[in-house]
């Protein structure tokens, strides 16, 4: 595919927006749009009770609270693992001992090119509260990681990014 020209729709903090006209392998011209977005990090976080501590936030786009792994936005210059242990810090004042990374997903690269490093954490340690950023409103819980499991399976849990977390830490990832 090649660029023929690109319009920047938008240019924030956190994504761009552009509008290409491309000349895709077969000669056809046609548009693209595209918003670029920086990575980031999410954490399945259980405990030695086998509970998982998961966030209730309000998501603007959708106008409604979602249940999620803790995640945020990879930092510039920042490995996706100083995120994920600053991400579970910060939302729920756990560290971890023990990581690994479970995947690095896309969830929507026909228009989105986020990436989201997801990885579990385990052998926690509640060492301080919540050290929210100040746009930020969330809380946490633990609950039962079977039960988080079922949740998944009954559509009660539909973020993208926790759900691919609790299936591969289920399936021993």
């Amino acid at each position: 595919m090649k660029i023929i020209s690109r319009q920047e729709i938008y240019n924030g903090r956190i994504i761009k927006v552009v509008k290409d006209h491309v000349e895709l392998q077969n000669g056809i011209k046609t548009v693209r749009e595209a918003v670029f977005h920086k990575d980031a990090a999410a954490v399945v976080a259980v405990d030695e009770n086998n509970e998982i501590l998961l966030v209730t936030q309000y998501r603007y786009p959708i106008g409604r609270d979602m249940l999620e792994l803790p995640a945020g936005l990879v930092d510039e210059g920042e490995e996706p693992l100083d995120a994920a242990k600053r991400e579970l810090m910060e939302e729920t004042g756990y560290r971890a001992d023990k990581w690994k990374l479970l995947a690095s997903i896309y969830a929507s690269p026909g228009v989105h090119n986020e990436k989201i490093h997801i990885f579990s954490a385990s052998n926690l340690k509640r060492v301080s509260d919540q050290k929210l950023d100040t746009d930020e409103l969330l809380a946490f819980d633990k609950i039962p990681f079977d039960e988080a499991l079922q949740m998944v399976n009954a559509g009660k849990i539909t973020d993208a990014k926790t759900i691919i977390g609790i299936l591969l830490f289920s399936a021993g990832k």
